[in-house]
């Protein structure tokens, strides 16, 4: 599990937001920490941290110059990480599922963002996997919600790219996650095929606007009084694909807010299985993550 480190207090109002400051004649040639923690109400010590880890931006790019003269027409972007400035994440070695030559696999835990974030380069899966064999080679092909946990698997050798894209692309990677969702299912298996659509920033199904084709085959493996674990297999790879699906038939996942689902401490959705033939022996490859605690089917009915 993740140690993450207290929330600052005086970086708590601005948390997780994207503040973006333009520059105009009266602010011309000031200072990039002065000005910053003028506009944003934080000490010149705290902008600057932000500035070293990359969480202040000019025109669009990270800037760690403290002293940056502004020019008329600059825009400033501050986005102040959850938890402040902090380099606290490290992979665990007991979470590697399988390595050889040619691939990585690792059990992602919840919380934890797959890639770079704009306000933070350093707590993230990839970077830290990089921090691990920093003079090797890794290449992303997947991404997993950063509130979700699970199986990701990582190019070690650019002789697996080509093979992973394929893979991936062509549904030739079989996917199983494990999900608690809200009210108990009447059926035992079903499928959704519901396109999915992005509008102002969100993801939604649309019915009367077209979207990208995304089916998921759902299968109920325990129920509960007011909840189930299901898993779910989805066909295609869309953004919140499986989160939104399960909302769409009346059954959101415990702890997504953003589609609908009961509080919980936790999003309960989780990458238990990627199936497929390895990009470069064409062995067959089945890598698996067990599920935290809170999906074992005795649970259900306790709050998670």
């Amino acid at each position: 599990m993740i140690q993450f480190p207290p929330l600052d207090p005086e970086m708590a109002d601005l948390a997780g937001k994207n503040l973006i400051f333009k520059i105009g004649p009266p602010d011309q040639g000031e200072r990039l920490d002065r000005f910053t923690a003028q506009v944003s109400g934080l000490s010149r010590s705290k902008i600057r941290l932000l500035i070293d880890f990359g969480a202040v931006w000019v025109r669009g790019r990270a800037c760690r110059q403290q002293s940056k003269a502004l020019r008329d027409g600059d825009w400033v972007t501050l986005q102040v990480p959850t938890y402040g400035p902090v380099r606290f994440y490290e992979i665990d070695p007991a979470r590697i599922l399988h390595e050889d030559e040619w691939l990585v696999a690792y059990d992602k835990e919840a919380g934890l963002p797959s890639q770079q974030t704009p306000y933070d380069a350093h707590n993230n899966l990839f970077a830290a996997l990089r921090r691990r064999d920093p003079d090797g080679y890794l290449a992303l092909h997947h991404r997993l919600d950063r509130l979700t946990s699970g199986v990701m698997v990582f190019g070690r050798h650019k002789g697996a790219n080509q093979g992973l894209s394929r893979l991936f692309s062509q549904g030739d990677m079989e996917k199983r996650y494990l999900a608690v969702v809200d009210g108990v299912p009447e059926r035992d298996e079903w499928e959704v095929d519901r396109p999915i659509a992005k509008r102002k920033g969100s993801y939604y199904c649309p019915t009367d606007a077209p979207g990208r084709p995304a089916r998921t085959l759902f299968t109920v493996l325990a129920r509960g009084a007011n909840r189930a674990l299901v898993q779910a297999r989805p066909l295609t790879g869309r953004t919140h694909q499986i989160r939104l699906h399960l909302n769409a038939c009346g059954h959101a996942i415990l702890g997504d807010a953003a589609y609908g689902g009961p509080p919980a401490r936790r999003l309960m959705l989780h990458a238990a299985r990627l199936a497929f033939n390895h990009p470069v022996t064409r062995a067959a490859l089945v890598i698996e993550a067990s599920p935290p605690e809170a999906f074992d089917p005795g649970n259900l009915d306790s709050r998670p």
